[in-house]
């Protein structure tokens, strides 16, 4: 559809008039053909059996006889009658040639039976048709005439032999190959005809539609002063009389349209700087205010000061509530906050739940005062969505603009530093970017992580370790493992993740290591089911808080299944009850289509808050893995064994098996094993140790478990 519309009316005319007719004699000529060559093969198929039907009565005598010189004369007489015939056969009724003229094409295969029907065999290349050779007891004036009523009125009939006549096909081809190419040039001398009737035909409808589309076009191009002439008949004449008129109302029209053009044209100016879904002013503008108040600084050394702001707990109402009412609680506060914002001041909407406040000829106690007044402002507010409440903060990053500063990206890095660290100071507090700053000096050791990391990844300088988690009862015969990451340092020392983690979790590289991690298990464990060694165990994976909020890992998890043929079952995905809340549409989505092809989940760390304890009976998880934090002191604090035996009763209520991690010593082992925990994980049990010896060892550690 889209190729007829590029096409013009010319051209549209022609296919329409052209394309039916010649659709139309092909279907015609086809269907000739088609009768033509059924004719000719039923007729050659005709003649075969009349000749067949023929020389077999005339046969008898020579096959009863067995005079050969008889039947030879006999077929050489019918072969010079007719040009077709490849080749005659007399056999008598054990198969045995007794008279051949030519080669038969098709193996011969003695005829025992009495049967008196004429057959025939249709090839690409010939038709053979077979009749029987027939000793009559009747009269001798009765002559068998090769139909069924004769066989049938002669009851006592008997086969003596049989008649093979092979005619060849080849003229019948020539025939067909004649009918084609004929057929071929009429539908060509038609197609042309067609043709030249349907060009010259649409000269005289479209040369005057054509004329008006260029007047059209000249018209859209602003010559609103051209017409066209009228001089047309019937519809194509109204069509000029109407175009006419469009471009009088158009002259009129356009002197009235400058003004709105120039009233637009200060809008849109308007909404190119500022904020559709605020009104404040939008980034692109506070930058280039942020480089005249720079220029400022080093002309005449005035004083500005630029707040950068980070909304805390934003993404709890985006994710609980919904995009529309994160939207709505960034207009409140908008609105809240433009209330203290000096009329020289620029207050504006960075992005997302950031925004930004250029204070311009202040002083840093001032403008400290200011952001306080800001922050205490926002700590007040309560929005409030479908029965919801919920307490917002603001951390607030400042930075004085000075003259030794180079540029825009020295203010903007600076401030997203002091936000930073404000946030790491707790939240909703504000922090005054200052040289030799201990909180700027950390973020920045964590800044060189991130390249470090991305380093090591480009290098594939990563490498998995894992701990066996071992079972505690009898009942349980399974061993886990848990992958763990360590990174390689360029000298070679391995270095333990708790140095380089919270960097990639801060820096949103979490998602990346995590896949890599995916990867690099599905890859070892592929490599190990190809050595046909024992691996009867399963592997689990931790999953970051930032990987549950990746839309594509699933996908990326089930390619890496179909990729490296990884036995569905063998993976248990491991998550933190913290991210596990926080993400817990995404959680439970995922979860579910992983538990639906065979996959367990392995809930972590459970107990370090107690606030998952509702959200529980929505996760749906195969294992808890009690935190650490009171396992290792159950023997010596009555209140962490009392938190264990909690989680305990609940995991058994809810058939979930239960894993101990922190088993540092034989009486904690003991005592978890007596309280019902079904696996154990710790030193005491076995240290970390690289997946490769891990799972080398696998078979000598099933050995250990099974003697204790």
């Amino acid at each position: 559809m889209s190729f007829f519309n590029k096409l013009g009316i010319k051209a549209r005319m022609m296919l329409l008039t052209v394309v039916p007719t010649f659709v139309i004699t092909l279907f015609l000529t086809a269907y000739s053909i088609s009768k033509s060559i059924n004719t000719l093969n039923d007729s050659l198929s005709d003649r075969g059996r009349i000749i067949a039907t023929q020389i077999a009565p005339a046969s008898e005598y020579g096959v009863l006889s067995g005079n050969i010189n008889f039947l030879q004369t006999l077929i050489q007489q019918t072969i010079s009658r007719e040009d077709d015939i490849i080749s005659i056969l007399i056999t008598n009724i054990e198969g045995v040639r007794l008279a051949v003229s030519g080669q038969i094409p098709y193996q011969i295969k003695p005829n025992v039976s009495n049967d008196l029907s004429i057959k025939e065999i249709n090839q690409a290349e010939y038709i053979v048709s077979n009749a029987p050779v027939i000793r009559n007891v009747v009269e001798i004036d009765d002559f068998y005439d090769g139909t069924n009523n004769m066989l049938e009125a002669n009851k006592r009939a008997e086969v003596v032999g049989q008649v093979y006549v092979a005619l060849s096909k080849d003229r019948i081809k020539a025939t067909k190959k004649s009918m084609i190419w004929k057929s071929l040039l009429l539908g060509l001398i038609g197609f042309l005809t067609s043709s030249i009737l349907a060009y010259r035909l649409g000269r005289s409808i479209t040369n005057p539609i054509i004329s008006m589309a260029e007047s059209v076009k000249n018209l859209g191009a602003g010559h609103l002063n051209l017409r066209v002439d009228e001089d047309a008949a019937g519809e194509i004449k109204t069509l000029q009389l109407g175009l006419n008129t469009m471009a009088n109302h158009i002259q009129m029209a356009h002197d009235s349209l400058q003004d709105r053009v120039h009233d637009a044209t200060r809008m849109l100016r308007h909404q190119a700087q500022h904020d559709a879904l605020t009104g404040l002013v939008n980034r692109q503008e506070f930058e280039r205010r942020l480089n005249v108040a720079l220029n400022d600084v080093k002309i005449s050394n005035a004083q500005h000061i630029f707040c950068y702001m980070d909304l805390d707990q934003f993404k709890v109402v985006n994710d609980t509530c919904g995009h529309r009412a994160g939207d709505e609680l960034l207009r409140q506060i908008s609105l809240i906050l433009s209330q203290r914002v000096r009329e020289e001041d620029t207050f504006a909407r960075l992005g997302g739940d950031e925004f930004g406040l250029l204070l311009t000829n202040c002083d840093v106690q001032n403008a400290l005062l200011i952001a306080e007044e800001m922050r205490s402002m926002v700590e007040d507010f309560r929005f409030v969505h479908d029965n919801r409440m919920f307490k917002i903060g603001v951390s607030i990053g400042m930075v004085e603009i000075t003259s030794e500063m180079q540029d825009l990206g020295d203010i903007t890095s600076y401030a997203d530093a002091a936000c930073y660290a404000a946030k790491d100071n707790g939240r909703n507090q504000i922090h005054l970017f200052r040289h030799h700053d201990d909180d700027l000096a950390r973020r920045h050791v964590e800044m060189e992580w991130v390249s470090r990391i991305n380093s090591a990844m480009d290098e594939n300088r990563f490498c998995l370790y894992c701990q066996p988690i071992l079972p505690l009862q009898d009942d349980n015969n399974n061993i886990f493992y848990e992958i763990l990451i360590r990174k390689i340092d360029v000298d070679g020392t391995i270095i333990l993740p708790m140095a380089f983690i919270p960097s990639a979790e801060r820096y949103h590289l979490m998602s990346k290591i995590d896949r890599w991690v995916i990867n690099k298990t599905f890859s070892i464990y592929h490599q190990l089911i190809n050595t046909n060694e024992q691996h009867d165990f399963l592997l689990t994976i931790n999953l970051s808080g930032m990987s549950l909020s990746d839309k594509g890992l699933l996908g990326f998890i089930k390619d890496q299944f179909e990729l490296y043929q990884v036995p569905h079952t063998k993976i248990c995905f491991e998550i933190t009850e913290t991210s596990a809340i926080i993400n817990l549409t995404n959680t439970i989505t995922l979860m579910q289509e992983l538990k639906a092809i065979g996959c367990k989940f392995l809930l972590d760390d459970f107990g370090s808050g107690m606030s998952s304890f509702a959200y529980l009976k929505n996760l749906p998880v195969d294992f808890l893995k009690m935190d650490g934090g009171f396992v290792k002191d159950i023997t010596r604090n009555d209140i962490d064994l009392a938190m264990a035996k909690s989680i305990q009763s609940i995991a058994e209520a809810m058939k979930i098996k239960t894993i101990a991690e922190f088993v540092e010593d034989a009486e904690t082992m003991k005592l978890l094993k007596k309280m019902g925990v079904d696996y154990g994980q710790g030193f005491y049990l076995s240290s970390p140790m690289p997946i490769e010896a891990a799972l080398g060892n696998f078979r000598q550690l099933s050995l250990l478990q099974q003697s204790q």
